[in-house]
């Protein structure tokens, strides 16, 4: 598995620990709750899952076998990703 984390230094992000007690204080720990809630939604169907962030996106991309598990790793980032678009670039094989 391939974890990549990057931001666009051009667009800071700050999630604020004050506002959210129980979200990630960095990129990286993000990237991991990420992950590992698509991995309970979708029950690891996801293959070659890779997280890009970026400075207001959170880009998934890998593939799956159906549109449900495509679904499902959609809503498990949007849940743990709410002030960041997600776009889902899974590809359904």
């Amino acid at each position: 598995m391939k974890e990549i984390a990057t931001m666009d230094l051009a667009s800071p992000v700050g999630i604020s620990s004050a506002k959210r007690p129980d979200r990630a204080h960095g990129t990286e720990e993000l990237v991991a709750q990420i992950r590992q809630q698509i991995h309970l939604k979708t029950s690891g169907r996801v293959h070659n899952l890779a997280i890009v962030m970026t400075g207001t996106h959170v880009v998934l991309e890998g593939f799956c076998s159906s549109f449900h598990c495509y679904q499902l790793a959609q809503h498990a980032a949007m849940k743990v990703a709410e002030d960041f678009s997600v776009d889902n670039q899974i590809q359904v094989l």
